[in-house]
C-alpha cells in the first residue's frame, strides 16, 4: 500500500508538500499540487483518516445542538451542511430532547476535541460556566442568550414579535393565541413572545392566551381540533412553524372554517407551507444564520455578536 513517502517520490516534491495538498492547506503552487494528485491517482493511496486527526489535532467535524428532528431547523441545518461541505467539513447532528445531562455530554465532545466547534440553536437554561467551556472549544449560538460571553449570531426576534402584535393591536384585532413548545420557566423565546404579546393585549395566560407543548403539524392539527369542537376559533393564532399553522389550517378548515375568513395565521420560517397554503409567516434569515456560523467556527476570530433581521411577511 502506498504511502506519503511514495506520493513524495512519484512527484519529486518534499513530504511536507505531500502533507499540506492532503490536509487541503495552502502555500502550495498550482503545478505542485497537481504532481501531488496525479501521484495519489497513479498509486491509489488512500489517506489514513485517523492519523491525520492526530496530526492536526483537528476531527474535521461541526457539531450542531439541536433540541430534536423539526422542521423549524430545515434551512438553517441545510445552509450549515452546504457551508460545511464546501470547506472540507462534516457535520453532526446533537439532538438534546431539552435534557441537562445530555447538552453537558455534548459540551464535552468539544472540550475532548471530538468535535471541531459547536453551533446552539435552542437549549435548556440551566446555568454553565461559559468562561471554561469557550477556553476550551469554540462555539456559537443562533439565540440570543442572556450572556455577553458567548458568541452569537442570532435573529432579531423580539423586534419582529413587537411588529406582529403591535400590527394587530392597530387593526384592533381583539381575539389573538399563539402557540408554542416550552413555557415561560423553560424558554426566552417564550418569555419574549409573552412580553411583547402583554404590551399590546394585557396579561397573558397560558392556556387563554397562548398555549404550550405545541410544535409541530400533529400537535397543532390536535390542538385546533380542540378548539374547534369548543367552538373557539381565535381571530389571529401566531404559530411557533409554518408546519404547526399548517396542521391548524387544515383542522380548522376541516370543521368548516375558512381561513382569513374566520381566522388567520401567522407561521414561523417562510417555508414552501406559508408560500403553498398562502399564509403569513416569519423569516429567521436561517440560511445566512447558518453560513456565518460556519465561517466564524472555521475562522481566527473569537468573538462575535451579529444580529439579523427577521422579516414578517404577510400574505
Amino acid at each position: 500500500m502506498a504511502n506519503i513517502r511514495d506520493i513524495a517520490k512519484l512527484a519529486g516534491v518534499s513530504l511536507s508538500t505531500v502533507s499540506r495538498v492532503i490536509n487541503q492547506e495552502k502555500y502550495v503552487s498550482d503545478e505542485k499540487r497537481k504532481l501531488v494528485q496525479e501521484a495519489i491517482e497513479k498509486t491509489g493511496y488512500i489517506r489514513n483518516g485517523n492519523a491525520v486527526k492526530l496530526s492536526t489535532g483537528k476531527s474535521g467535524i461541526i457539531g450542531v445542538q439541536i433540541p430534536y428532528n423539526n422542521s423549524c431547523y430545515d434551512q438553517l441545518i441545510d445552509s450549515i451542511l452546504l457551508a460545511t461541505k464546501e470547506k472540507g467539513y462534516q457535520v453532526q447532528l446533537l439532538p438534546t430532547y431539552y435534557e441537562q445531562e445530555t447538552e453537558n455530554y455534548y459540551y464535552s465532545m468539544l472540550e475532548q476535541k471530538l468535535i471541531d466547534g459547536l453551533i446552539l440553536t435552542s437549549r435548556t437554561p440551566h446555568p454553565i460556566n461559559w468562561s471554561r467551556l469557550l477556553a476550551k472549544g469554540k462555539l456559537v449560538s443562533t439565540e440570543k442568550l442572556e450572556t455577553t460571553e458567548v458568541p452569537m449570531i442570532y435573529a432579531d426576534r423580539e423586534q419582529v414579535y413587537n411588529q406582529l402584535f403591535s400590527q394587530l393591536h392597530a387593526k384592533k384585532v381583539k381575539d389573538v393565541v399563539f402557540v408554542t413548545k416550552r413555557s415561560a420557566e423553560q424558554s426566552i423565546t417564550t418569555r419574549n413572545k409573552i412580553k411583547a404579546f402583554e404590551q399590546y393585549f394585557g396579561k397573558a395566560e397560558e392556556g387563554k392566551n397562548y398555549f404550550v407543548e405545541i410544535d409541530d403539524y400533529e400537535s397543532g392539527y390536535a390542538w385546533a381540533q380542540k378548539q374547534a369542537a369548543a367552538g373557539k376559533i381565535p381571530a389571529y393564532v401566531y404559530t411557533n412553524g409554518d408546519s404547526t399553522a399548517a396542521g391548524i389550517l387544515a383542522a380548522f378548515q376541516e370543521a368548516g372554517f375558512q381561513h382569513k375568513k374566520d381566522f388567520c395565521l401567522v407561521g414561523e420560517g417562510n417555508s414552501s407551507y406559508s408560500k403553498l397554503l398562502n399564509f403569513s409567516t416569519i423569516d429567521f434569515s436561517s440560511r445566512e444564520i447558518g453560513q456565518d456560523c460556519v465561517d466564524f467556527l472555521l475562522s481566527d476570530q473569537q468573538q462575535i455578536c451579529c444580529r439579523k433581521e427577521a422579516k414578517l411577511i404577510l400574505r
